[in-house]
């Protein structure tokens, strides 16, 4: 590096005990580079080790910074990329030739800095259209096969005694998993590794990084930023790969915002089966305006320097059949395994809880939020609480907590929009708040949760309002 930067990581090396060093298993100068870089492992694990260095190397920092005119760690990064650039030109020949490759010219159009940003929105609303059109072919046939079951069931037991509650929980469950669920989750896994596999999906992060600046975030945070759409927990867990706590911890809480496949569940099979694809389109674009709004406010409130990103970006290729089919199979045996057995078993508790009068009990407890608040049938308390468990037992457990399929039969088109905007950004499922814990302890937790919850009663409150206006 230069002289001076060279100089204030020997100083820095020199503070540095040897008991130290061997405690941590690495070199004095990685361990002054890492810590004037400003990494946060690194500096905690030392720091611990040896307490009385915060003082110098926030001196040394400083140090560099103002010779440079920017933090150490900018500077640090900078001489590290010219570097690299000095060892490709000694080593490298480029060479010219006639006309660019088709996968350049590809990129050209894809990666445009304005229209790549209009394709990509059209390619994303094409592709939630295209699930919603695939999905409600594929669930009217199947639910009405399972009204055929509930109308064999009600002619053949006793309505309303203890084998009847449970075993129409039983089919409940089933349609729930089968009729509602799958329709819609299959086709979305299944584009979304299409997006992946085709090297769509990178040019894609690389189009967002711009936009993740601005709003004072790591450019990586689109990596979990795109894995949420499938399923918020290995989102949060690959906000790990960002060096800094506070970019974890705007990137985890912007994450358990982004609707995952379960709360597209609810989003294709209320919104969009009841009142149409474009009501359904519009409720991930608000998404993306609530999520920007809030991270805006969380990087005012948490100011920062965000570095830049270096991403590979793949050759485009032919998705593999087989690749496909095992990516989808890998995503798709969490439900099948983990929530389809809870969307069962919740239903039968249901059944029981309604059996033995105790669901109108949490009802009456959570109508001042329910009804008063958001006006929704006094029914839709309990469901809320199972959506906790699962995001997609809150739109199973609805269906059975009203009685019917039909939801227009027993809600209003405002009530509908209520309830998914609602179920889209309160309490994340348990899995969720797990790994919340987990990454950002257990106050960051609490905080994403009153944050998330606060913005769903907000937001639908704000619905219902604008509904019942227009």
């Amino acid at each position: 590096y230069s002289y001076d930067v060279e100089k204030v990581a020997a100083e820095l090396g020199n503070l540095i005990y040897e008991k130290t060093l061997s405690s941590l298993g690495v070199s004095s100068r990685l361990l002054s580079l890492k810590l004037l870089e400003n990494d946060a492992e690194f500096e905690s694990m030392a720091l611990r080790h040896q307490p009385d260095l915060a003082e110098p190397l926030r001196n040394l920092r400083e140090k560099i910074a103002a010779a440079h005119g920017k933090t150490s760690e900018q500077v640090i990064s900078s001489e590290r990329h010219a570097l690299a650039m000095n060892l490709f030109e000694h080593v490298a020949r480029v060479k010219s030739r006639a006309g660019k490759s088709w996968q350049e010219r590809l990129d050209q159009v894809f990666m445009h800095p304005q229209g790549g940003y209009a394709l990509l929105a059209c390619i994303m609303a094409g592709f939630f259209l295209l699930v919603f059109m695939i999905g409600k072919e594929i669930e009217i046939p199947l639910l009405a096969l399972f009204e055929k079951f509930s109308q064999y069931l009600n002619v053949h037991f006793p309505h309303g005694s203890l084998v009847h509650n449970l075993l129409n929980g039983l089919i409940q469950g089933f349609s729930g998993g089968i009729g509602i669920a799958l329709p819609y989750l299959v086709p979305f896994l299944i584009g979304l590794s299409l997006l992946e596999d085709t090297g769509y999906l990178p040019r894609a992060a690389f189009l967002l990084d711009f936009i993740m600046h601005r709003f004072g975030l790591h450019g990586k945070s689109i990596i979990p930023f795109v894995l949420s759409y499938g399923c918020n927990v290995p989102a949060i867990m690959s906000a790990r790969i960002l060096e800094r706590p506070r970019d974890r911890y705007i990137t985890a809480a912007l994450s358990t915002l982004i609707p995952c496949a379960a709360r597209t569940t609810i989003i294709f099979g209320i919104v969009g089966f009841f009142i149409g694809p474009l009501p359904a389109l519009l409720l991930y674009l608000l998404n993306i305006v609530v999520i920007a709004a809030t991270g805006k406010v969380l990087s005012r409130l948490l100011p920062d320097h965000s570095q830049g990103m270096v991403l590979e970006i793949p050759p485009y290729r032919m998705p593999s059949v087989q690749s496909l089919i095992k990516k989808t199979w890998f995503r798709l045996r969490e439900f099948i395994v983990i929530a389809w057995p809870l969307l069962i078993a919740g239903s039968l508790i249901l059944s029981l809880l309604d059996y033995f009068h105790l669901a109108h009990v949490i009802n009456d407890l959570l109508s001042p939020l329910v009804g008063f608040t958001l006006g929704l049938p006094k029914e839709v308390g309990v469901t809320l609480l199972f959506g906790i468990l699962r995001k997609e037992l809150a739109l199973v457990m609805l269906i059975q907590a009203l009685g019917t399929h039909d939801l227009l039969s027993v809600m209003t088109h405002t009530q509908m929009m209520v309830f998914t905007v609602f179920s889209m950004f309160y309490v994340p499922c348990l899995a969720t708040v797990g790994v919340l814990r987990s990454v950002l302890g257990n106050r960051g937790m609490l905080t994403v949760l009153l944050l998330t919850t606060g913005i769903g009663v907000a937001l639908a409150l704000a619905a219902r309002i604008l509904m019942e206006i227009f």
